[in-house]
């Protein structure tokens, strides 16, 4: 699983399909560093931290997030 939201300026969550790749504004919503958006050929798009990545993400431990995060077909499962 990639990390597939940022959080903006004003607290929204940001998937990567609405942003442009390289450097971003947003922040990481499990540490608020910063992020960058990984658009490439190869991989599934996603965001990277721009500096050292943190803990949850790095270890892939990801904690729940609220269901308005979820994608909406995750939800018909």
């Amino acid at each position: 699983m990639w990390l597939k939201y940022g959080v903006d300026k004003n607290g929204t969550l940001v998937n990567i399909v609405d942003i442009t790749r390289g450097k971003t504004p947003l922040k990481c919503p499990y540490c608020n560093c910063g992020l960058t958006a990984k658009k490439g050929n190869r991989k599934e798009h996603h965001f990277a931290h721009t500096e050292e990545t943190c803990r949850p993400v790095a270890k892939r431990e990801f904690p729940v997030l609220p269901l308005y995060v979820c994608e909406p077909q995750q939800l018909e499962t």
